[in-house]
């Protein structure tokens, strides 16, 4: 790749000694320690020991000359740990890295590093869940909202397109900022623009400007599931990567039904307007605890400093590096085809969401309460889903999640064929195939959204300072499949029928099997990594 062959070219301008140490080892320099054997190093290990976790360590030297004058230049590298190279001229090679060798979490103590990710943990899952306090409760009022204004169905349609279609834009272009501007910074201003986008949404009648401001709440909010996946990322090794963000990814439900309750409660005692903005008031707090509690993993504080020849100079890993350009994002191996799986994976998920009570009222019989309750169980499977499979791909799948996301979406497409029969069987059998394809529809949604993010990324070298842009791309597509679904339902629904819309689905999921397998890192044979020869040239290697 292109970048591959970008990152280990000799740099200009080196003196005699300078070239001849590069030779030797500044393309990949290997440490082996007891029992790893020679040749490069095997692509799982590379990615477990750009953390400090494994034996087989992979770096990029970062070279300090000295110019002769007594300043230096330090040129800085990917990953790695703290390594020095004396070459036969006497010359150094420097690379650094803010963890500790050979322990994720620097020198903290086991028990500490657990209590600050359990924290932190905790922390985002509430941050999180704060969304839906301003995303939720405009379902809530929309009918006593429409009677209250007089507005047509078509006004509240465009309301709901205004929000869906400006979050998936947003989602799309502004995680970027979060890796060159900070995720904090970006969080705390998109949240304190949501809450006032609600509060003018609640205070005004005209149909064009509750859509101009729901609009500019669905933007607002776009940030926060990509960035809240950059700042967890370096707080988990990549084995228990999956499991945190499955337990964090249940946020949503959780969050779903309690600001559905609170809109609820707040519409009868006060009306739909305080319904609305109120409920605000949950992303204010989230703002001010994102400012003002620390976010990034002490093991990845980064230290700036200026060289004599004024160059900035950057000792750390977390958001360290300066970001590359979202071009070179969208050409990291296989983070295209996971925003194709994630596009098909979100038209599946929301299709049930917005659509299975509506189905449960009008194809079998039920009653519009019932319904809703009923609907529930497909969340709950969804909470199961998300835990279960972050479990699973941190057990067994680490590194190659997407490969247990293709066969649940196998499971999934079979269990939507068999739906449309199931549910007129009775309420139990419906309800257990409801909850199974709401569980098998979750595993992939999580991991795609979060963990496997993260593999495909390290995969191809990169670290902290791209996870804001490649998770917002692979959500933006996402989204655009979760804006598409309503046309789509609505079309196939009523030309065709429901058993046709279930087909569709199934379809849909089948290709999802298709681009997640497409979508598996390719971590067996350090692809994209050249070859090197035995360093030479008087190289001698030390660890500092």
């Amino acid at each position: 790749p292109a970048r591959t062959q970008r990152r280990h070219a000799v740099p200009s301008g080196l003196s005699a000694s300078e070239m001849a140490s590069f030779a030797g080892a500044a393309i990949t320099l290997q440490i082996r320690a007891a029992g790893l054997g020679v040749g490069p190093a095997k692509s799982a290990a590379r990615n477990l020991t750009a953390r400090g976790e494994g034996p087989g360590l992979t770096f990029l030297p970062t070279f300090t000359r000295n110019n002769g004058s007594g300043s230096s230049r330090q040129r800085k590298t990917r990953r790695g740990h703290a390594v020095t190279m004396a070459s036969a001229g006497g010359d150094k090679v420097t690379s650094a890295s803010a963890a500790a060798a050979g322990a994720f979490g620097g020198d903290l103590p086991a028990d500490k590093v657990k209590q600050l990710q359990s924290k932190t943990l905790g922390m985002m899952f509430a941050s999180y869940m704060s969304i839906y306090f301003v995303r939720k409760p405009f379902s809530v009022v929309k009918a006593p909202m429409q009677d209250a204004l007089g507005m047509s169905t078509a006004s509240i349609a465009g309301i709901d397109s205004a929000f869906l279609g400006l979050y998936a834009i947003g989602q799309l272009t502004l995680p970027a900022l979060g890796d060159r501007l900070g995720a904090r910074k970006m969080l705390v201003v998109g949240y304190l623009i949501s809450a006032v986008a609600c509060l003018l949404f609640g205070v005004t009648s005209n149909p064009m400007l509750l859509a101009l401001a729901w609009g500019i709440n669905g933007l607002a909010q776009s940030v926060a599931y990509p960035l809240h996946v950059k700042i967890l990322n370096p707080w988990f090794r990549p084995t228990e990567r999956g499991t945190a963000m499955g337990l964090w990814a249940t946020s949503q439900q959780v969050g779903g039904v309690l600001s559905t309750a609170l809109a609820a409660f707040l519409l009868g005692v006060a009306g739909w307007r305080f319904a609305i903005f109120a409920p605000a008031a949950f992303v204010v707090v989230s703002a001010a605890m994102l400012m003002f509690v620390p976010v990034d993993p002490p093991w990845c504080k980064t230290e700036k400093a200026k060289s004599n020849d004024g160059e900035d100079l950057v000792v750390g890993d977390c958001d360290a590096k300066p970001p590359p350009g979202m071009l070179e994002v969208l050409r990291i191996p296989k983070l295209g085809m996971l925003m194709a799986s994630y596009f098909f994976v979100k038209i599946v998920r929301y299709c049930l969401i917005f659509w299975l009570p509506f189905y449960l009222a009008r194809e079998c019989g039920m009653a519009v309460g019932v319904a809703g309750y009923m609907s529930c169980i497909f969340d709950l499977g969804g909470v199961a889903g998300g835990i279960a499979t972050g479990i699973v791909c941190d057990k067994y799948f680490a590194g190659r999640r997407t490969i247990l996301g293709a066969g649940m979406c196998v499971a999934l497409t079979v269990a939507i064929l068999c739906y449309q029969r199931a549910s007129g069987m009775g309420m139990v059998t419906n309800g257990a195939v409801m909850g199974i394809i709401g569980l098998l529809v979750a595993g992939p949604d999580a991991l795609l959204g979060s963990s496997s993010i993260s593999d495909t990324c390290e995969a191809a070298g990169y670290g902290s300072e791209v996870m804001g842009t490649a998770s917002g791309l692979v959500n933006g597509a996402g989204s655009v499949g979760a804006v598409l679904q309503g046309a789509l339902t609505a079309f196939i629904a009523d030309r065709y029928g429901w058993g046709a819309l279930f087909n569709t689905l199934a379809a849909m999921s089948a290709i999802a099997v298709v681009t997640l397998l497409a979508a598996v890192p390719d971590t067996a044979a350090n692809a994209g990594e050249p070859s090197l020869p035995n360093a030479g040239a008087g190289a001698a290697i030390a660890t500092a």
